[in-house]
């Protein structure tokens, strides 16, 4: 079973995914958004730079440009919009790119996810929001046909990713589990190179947890695949959730609290400093917490890169306890790791 992480396109996810071990590459498969603000072209520099220096040779990532199409052309040595200028960033870096696309994209959106697709033969990515989805759901199969028209691909070439966005609480799982039940039988009309239920559940904000104590925060996207796929008849579908960030957009701020997000099972144990001691200094007091709790994983930091640099901040041999992109990325790479693990052996996030 694949494992598709939905990542933020920063520093910190780029590096995760650049140092995966091979056993983990082989089971992921990620999409990549494009974070933008105001900046658009240093956005855009800033993507492709972190794409051609972490990422692997040979792993195919998705990317998903949102609505930057709007925005028209980028500028610089590329040509073209948003989608069209990374497609030629990446083809001179001999990386590829899967462009995805929305079910509601304008045609000239469309017209780009064509050509991008013909440049790079990956096929597509297709991104279905299913909260959104269920009034139109009788006519969302025949709209499908005259989408996948536009971008020249048959259903074969295309992943279909069901995205139910962020899902917290029981009630909020109850409620994306019909929609979600729905979009999975519609689905079966197409031959879909993949299907792929993703949901996200990681809080926006870490402010209102308590400090310097482990907090669990229970992984509703992981509770939500199983219900669907219990509830499901025959194969069940790929796992796609957004790693340990939130579905949203994220907020521009001042900077982080030094924090851990540690998946272990079906929570995350989310560490927040209590932020007594100089600049980041407090981040080896949780990375010291963690290695000596019950969370700390019996492989230790042969679980992955990111496990082994939490264990040099947790024995101060690491002159710097790094900022929100290094812990975001020692974070996520433990996640991915431990995520892909659980799929391969368990069958199940």
């Amino acid at each position: 079973m694949a494992y598709v992480p939905i990542l933020k396109g920063k520093r910190g996810e780029f590096t995760a995914l650049g140092q995966m071990e091979p056993e983990v590459r082989a089971e992921v498969h990620p999409i990549m958004e494009v974070v933008h603000d105001e900046r658009l072209r240093d956005v855009m520099e800033t993507f492709r730079k972190n794409a051609w220096n972490q990422l692997p040779k040979g792993l195919d990532i998705a990317v998903d440009c949102g609505d930057l199409w709007h925005h028209g052309e980028i500028g610089g040595v590329w040509t073209g919009r948003p989608m069209n200028w990374l497609s030629e960033a990446f083809g001179a870096w001999l990386l590829s790119l899967i462009p995805v696309f929305r079910p509601d994209d304008p045609v000239g959106a469309l017209a780009e996810v064509r050509d991008v697709q013909r440049a790079h033969g990956r096929g597509a990515v297709l991104r279905v929001d299913v909260l959104d989805t269920p009034p139109r759901l009788s006519a969302t199969p025949r709209h499908l046909r005259g989408v996948l028209r536009t971008v020249r691909l048959a259903p074969e070439q295309v992943d279909l990713v069901l995205d139910a966005g962020h899902v917290a609480g029981d009630a909020a799982l109850a409620g994306a589990v019909p929609p979600m039940l729905d979009a999975l039988h519609w689905s079966r009309q197409a031959a879909w190179r993949n299907v792929v239920v993703a949901a996200g559940a990681f809080p926006r904000s870490l402010r209102k947890l308590a400090r310097g104590i482990p907090q669990r925060v229970r992984r509703w996207d992981a509770a939500l695949w199983r219900k669907v796929a219990n509830e499901t008849e025959g194969r069940p579908p790929h796992f796609g959730d957004y790693g340990v960030s939130h579905a949203a957009t994220p907020r521009r701020g001042r900077g982080s609290i030094p924090n851990i997000r540690y998946t272990v099972g079906e929570d995350w144990q989310v560490y927040v400093a209590r932020q007594t001691l100089p600049g980041n200094d407090d981040f080896f007091t949780i990375a010291r917490a963690l290695l000596r709790s019950e969370h700390w994983p019996a492989r230790g930091e042969a679980t992955s890169w990111g496990d082994a640099e939490l264990a040099k901040c947790a024995r101060r041999e690491r002159p710097k306890a790094g900022g929100g992109a290094e812990w975001r990325a020692w974070a996520t790479s433990h996640h991915l790791a431990v995520t892909a693990e659980a799929l391969r052996t368990m069958g199940q996030p």
